[in-house]
């Protein structure tokens, strides 16, 4: 992340649910990023090397190449070929300078997720994408834990 922004980030308040590869989120990051960086990490924030197996609660930050609040997409693991996908941005250290702006990239973060969402749909021909408020787990025992795991991630990279 960057130095120059604090902890804070806007976002779209939902989130997307995506049955796809990794390789195939880091090509829809293509379609929503500039030039980025890829940073994985395991449940608890601590770096994974690129080649390490992703396990549930692991996430992917994508994050663009840019000094000042750089925008991000970050997929979180949360089950076997599933993958729970928000687009956020640090918010400038000392804010918006007015609400209009902050609309603006909250708007922003809407518009990356759509692009993100319809790349996986229409390009790659993947059907298993829904908005997280529509998503219902297959398996009722591995609900907990894969809202549990949904949980976590948008209270660390969204408020």
């Amino acid at each position: 992340m960057s130095d120059n922004c604090n902890n804070d980030r806007i976002n779209t308040d939902e989130g997307i649910i995506v049955e796809a590869s990794l390789d195939l989120l880091r090509k829809a990051a293509e379609k929503v990023l500039f030039e980025f960086d890829e940073v994985k990490s395991d449940s608890e924030g601590n770096e994974k090397s690129q080649d390490e197996e992703m396990i549930p609660g692991d996430s992917v930050l994508f994050e663009e190449d840019i000094k000042l609040c750089p925008a991000q997409v970050v997929v979180v693991k949360i089950a076997l070929g599933l993958w729970y996908v928000i687009s956020t941005s640090e918010i400038p250290q000392g804010g918006y300078p007015s609400g209009r702006d902050a609309m603006r990239a909250a708007q922003s973060e809407e518009k990356k997720l759509r692009i993100f969402k319809d790349f996986i749909m229409k390009e790659a021909g993947i059907e298993k994408v829904e908005d997280i408020c529509e998503w219902e787990p297959d398996l009722r025992a591995d609900a907990i834990d894969i809202l549990s795991i949904i949980n976590r991630a948008s209270r660390k990279w969204t408020h």
